[in-house]
């Protein structure tokens, strides 16, 4: 491997993919992720397939969230490039929906039974982002580390792109000059960023899910794991006026929330009892304020999201609140958030997965999976069973807290019948009686003693918060 990376232009992205590795009958490849898609090396290398591929291995390329243009999920190349997404925008979305593409199914905290050494895929080729400190001469990986330090233990072939519109980020982000085969410095596209969302002024279900979760679960010095969207959003922005302090972040995804909540002196990871001092995320995603401020910043410390997500990790930081979002729910209590249907795949599990079972346990923290009742076309979310041939993100078996707009349903330790009423009890009035006369049919919905239709079962909280549907 070279002392010092070599400096090529993008077109020769391809020839060196054929001087390296033309000798194989296949490639497996790794892609920078998330707001750190290296998308003109994509772009370069795919001109390269459809143009003078005659000689290049078969490409089995892997990835996280990409974003921007993925041209080699396009029609006609799925025979010299396929995609093996673990997690999918819509480009790759659709090409795996036509079958053009894999849906390869791994939580993020497992990725490493996936990606190195002796495991299914050893990296021949990984193509990134870096930015690059002057003063040190080491690179950083900015703002997605996700599972690239596995793909570097076998890969012959580093080509990076030295991008001066991410940010340099501490921790283990960091990698030296000798990581890197190849760097690309002309024609390379910016970072991807994203509108800051407005804390104080969200949606009224938003802001109702955020008051249960924020009045009924948040303590002080507890830590965090929050991801992006409106109700998560809407839980920053109660936790911002809730008084509440000294709160440390473990997470996959750090966003414009944690920003403000750190910047406001309500995260502070001081009781955190790892990583004390310190935010740590495995990726990074928002606007360019939130660039600028991690830029540099030793608070912020990336890490593998093979740590970020490991239980044993997530634990050790307790008590600990942990809120994902989900398609949809059944009244077993089953969850999925990466089929909308057996014909539809939406995206992948990401990290849920691994939240709601490292809290497996009430002395480490409640896993709440927060959404609203309806969907945007007046459909509800919460049905009598999940659609037939999808996979789940939490089972039945799991101890989930779900929240709706309308309360609370905390399905630990409830039995089935209970946990049926639970979760329809804070349905959408429009659907509620129907989801109630579901359980009251059914036998295998044993009921409470005392049973009655107009009580609260056991394991709810209703909103009777002030703020109107």
């Amino acid at each position: 491997m070279n002392k010092r990376p070599t400096t090529i232009k993008l077109e020769e992205i391809g020839d060196l993919v054929l001087k390296h590795l033309g000798h194989k009958d296949s490639i497996n490849g790794y892609i920078g992720s998330n707001a750190a898609t290296p998308t003109a090396s994509i772009e370069a290398l795919t001109e390269f397939i459809k143009n003078d591929s005659e000689n290049l291995p078969f490409i089995k390329m892997l990835s996280i969230l990409l974003h921007g243009n993925i041209p080699y999920v396009e029609e006609g190349l799925q025979d010299k490039i396929k995609s093996y997404s673990i997690f999918s925008g819509g480009d790759i979305r659709k090409a795996a929906d036509e079958g053009r593409a894999y849906y390869l199914p791994c939580t993020l905290a497992n990725m490493d039974r996936l990606i190195g050494r002796g495991c299914g895929y050893e990296m021949d080729l990984v193509i990134m982002k870096v930015r690059k400190n002057e003063q040190t001469g080491e690179y950083s990986l900015g703002l997605s580390v996700d599972a690239i330090h596995n793909a570097l233990e076998t890969a012959t072939l580093v080509i990076a792109e030295l991008d001066p519109s991410m940010p340099f980020t501490q921790g283990q982000s960091v990698i030296c000059a000798r990581d890197i085969d190849y760097i690309i410095e002309d024609g390379v596209k910016p970072v991807y960023t994203f509108d800051t969302p407005d804390f104080e002024n969200l949606p009224n279900e938003e802001s109702r899910i955020g008051e249960l979760i924020t009045e009924h679960f948040l303590e002080d010095n507890m830590t965090i794991q929050v991801g992006l969207g409106k109700i998560p959003d809407a839980v920053v922005g109660t936790i911002a006026t809730s008084g509440h302090k000294n709160l440390g972040v473990q997470t996959e995804l750090y966003g414009d929330g944690m920003m403000y909540l750190q910047k406001k002196g309500i995260i502070t990871n001081k009781a955190k009892r790892i990583n004390t001092g310190y935010s740590t995320t495995s990726l990074i995603m928002g606007s360019q304020a939130l660039y600028d401020y991690v830029d540099m910043r030793s608070q912020v410390q990336m890490r593998p999201c093979m740590y970020t997500n490991a239980a044993a990790k997530i634990q050790a930081c307790g008590p600990f609140l942990s809120l994902n979002t989900a398609i949809g729910v059944d009244l077993s209590g089953n969850v999925w958030a990466d089929f909308i249907n057996p014909l539809r795949y939406y995206g992948g599990v990401g990290g849920q997965p691994d939240f709601v079972r490292a809290l497996n346990h009430k002395k480490y923290g409640p896993p709440i999976i927060a959404m609203k009742s309806l969907t945007n076309k007046g459909q509800s979310k919460i049905v009598p069973a999940c659609p037939s041939g999808i996979t789940l993100t939490a089972s039945s078996y799991d101890g989930v807290i779900i929240v709706t707009e309308y309360g609370i349903a905390d399905l630990r330790d409830l039995p089935l019948g209970f946990k049926g009423l639970a979760i329809a009890s804070i349905s959408h009035p429009d659907h509620r009686e129907q989801l109630l006369k579901t359980i009251y049919d059914d036998p295998r919905m044993t009921k409470p003693k005392g049973f009655s239709l107009d009580k609260t079962p056991p394991g709810v909280t209703m909103y009777r918060g002030k703020i109107p549907i």
